[in-house]
């Protein structure tokens, strides 16, 4: 079973380093609050992350990485699109430091706050980033956002090559590490 708890006392959206910074007290003590049997940090800046790897004895694990790994099984290039440009930055320091900035084509910023994202507007905007970053070489692209969840299947179908959902790669990564465990 998944649960899915979200942190009241943080930032209601992140978007920014200090966006980042905000949320990972409160979702720590959110953590705390909710033993679980695995933790999936649902922001694709993957806050507190390690924090909660160290502090916790349930595994945890976050969109983004888990995402680019397993974009990374499917294709050697792998495109990101993500809502706002403030956090191209911060995704470029997270590439080098999981060792994948190679292999990332490029990251696209779509111009819009992640409670934006839910819209056709943005889904135009996704169609063509996506576009991009297929000419670009990407025989992958990882959305970079849990608000572009309900995009998936559309951008997938339209540009023909897979699009990976950075919440369900790390629910499948979860749930995999537990099998594991159990086995």
């Amino acid at each position: 079973m998944v649960r899915v708890i979200t942190s009241q006392a943080g930032p209601p959206a992140i978007e920014s380093d200090a966006d980042v910074a905000a949320a990972i007290g409160p979702m720590l003590d959110t953590v705390r609050a909710h033993p679980a049997t695995a933790v999936v940090v649902a922001c694709f800046s993957d806050p507190g992350l390690d924090e909660l790897r160290s502090g916790s004895e349930a595994p945890a694990f976050g969109i983004a990485e888990s995402a680019l790994h397993r974009a990374l099984e499917l294709g050697d290039r792998v495109g990101v699109i993500s809502s706002v440009e403030a956090s191209l930055p911060r995704h470029g320091r997270y590439w080098e430091k999981l060792g994948v900035q190679d292999r990332v084509v490029a990251d696209i910023p779509l111009g819009l706050g992640v409670l934006e994202l839910d819209t056709e507007e943005a889904f135009g905007k996704a169609l063509r980033a996506g576009r991009d970053l297929v000419s670009s070489g990407a025989e992958v692209v990882v959305l970079g956002c849990t608000g572009m969840t309900r995009m998936q299947a559309r951008l997938e179908s339209a540009l023909g090559i897979p699009v990976i959902d950075p919440c369900l790669a790390a629910v499948e990564d979860a749930r995999r590490t537990i099998a594991e465990e159990m086995a």
